[in-house]
């Protein structure tokens, strides 16, 4: 059995406006380590912490597909995010490709979150297990086959406290998008795949 994918609740801020939270993995997972700091050999992990690698800034015209604001995504939408760093900052670049191209995520629904202006901001925890239990909700008929058996996992954007209080913006939005579970490309929608 699958378990479902969060990661849409530890995203980096993009800087797109609405500037808001955005999927992401985190590369690191940590598992060398042990609580105390030590590798799992006992050895210190000093070495390891204090090495750093210079990563280039990403070159705006060698990223495929179009760059796009995530919140401008719609239904249907294929579309790949890619992790840099601006001024010492992580970000996230969205960018829109044709789904018979290769790409890692598709949106499969948007929802608003229930919750008129001038309501607060619900917290991020809160936003998170109801997108993901609605998103949930919404994947048999946009795939065709349950999530537990499925070759896909479920991400979410969810708005940010700034978007979601703004009086101008009042942003509600929830999106939903899928990626296989392998982490490799689609090709295809995933609309009625089966997959």
């Amino acid at each position: 059995m699958m378990l479902l994918l969060v990661v849409g609740s530890v995203l980096v801020a993009c800087t797109d406006s609405p500037a808001a939270e955005s999927p992401s993995v985190d590369g690191s997972d940590g598992a060398d380590l042990e609580a105390d700091g030590t590798d799992e050999d006992g050895g210190s992990s000093d070495d390891a912490a204090t090495t750093t690698t210079e990563v280039a800034p990403l070159d705006p015209t060698e990223i495929p597909g179009e760059p796009i604001n995530q919140y401008s995504l719609a239904v249907r939408d294929c579309f790949d995010q890619i992790e840099d760093r601006r001024d010492g900052q992580p970000v996230t670049i969205t960018t829109r490709l044709p789904c018979d191209e290769p790409h890692h995520l598709q949106v499969y629904a948007i929802l608003d979150y229930p919750a008129g202006h001038p309501t607060p901001y619900p917290g991020d925890e809160t936003i998170r297990n109801f997108a993901v239990r609605s998103c949930y909700r919404e994947f048999v008929p946009w795939v065709g086959t349950d999530y537990e058996t499925s070759e896909l996992d479920i991400g979410v954007i969810i708005p940010n406290r700034e978007n979601f209080e703004d009086d101008a913006a009042r942003y509600r939005g929830i999106h939903c998008w899928v990626r296989r579970v392998d982490g490799e490309a689609m090709i295809g929608t995933s609309e009625g795949s089966g997959w």
